[in-house]
């Protein structure tokens, strides 16, 4: 039970800093937030129109990925609970979608961004990726256990 509280709080403080570098990369101006993306193409190459044409990707792409980050969090935490996978799930998501809308919401106040309904749907998709993908490999791992369980009771 004690071990559980504690992996309870780490996840609880991994969630608060996930949440917290989202807000503060949502809270950079537009030229600075295309920078960041520009310099992640400038790495392959230097080619301008190159440039041009991947870094919008290379955006949407992180998008993608910290929301995915996030959903892996979130159904971390929630497994540590005796919940249904459909409960597990069904809170990730909403969390996530909540926490995308208010991200939008506050790129609205940000100098030089917007918000986006796409961006929305795609953070939802990058965060139900990851809450799938985790409870994939959290069954995985109790099958293992269960197995193993099973070999020494032989």
């Amino acid at each position: 039970m004690k071990k559980n509280k504690i992996l309870r709080i780490l996840l609880l403080i991994l969630i608060i800093i996930w949440a917290y570098i989202v807000f503060n990369l949502s809270s950079q101006n537009g030229g600075t937030s295309s920078g960041l993306s520009r310099k992640v193409v400038e790495l392959f190459t230097s080619n301008e129109d190159v440039i041009n044409k991947i870094e919008p990707y290379i955006r949407k792409i992180a998008h993608f990925s910290e929301y995915g980050l996030g959903g892996i969090l979130f159904i971390s935490l929630f497994s540590t609970y005796e919940w249904s996978d459909k409960r597990k799930i069904t809170t990730s998501i909403f969390l996530g979608i909540w926490y995308a809308i208010t991200d939008e919401v506050h790129q609205l106040l940000v100098p030089g961004r917007h918000g986006a309904i796409f961006d929305v749907y795609l953070d939802t998709l990058g965060f139900s990726t990851g809450v799938l993908l985790m409870l994939f490999i959290i069954k995985l791992v109790q099958l293992k256990i269960n197995k193993l369980k099973e070999m020494n009771e032989v």
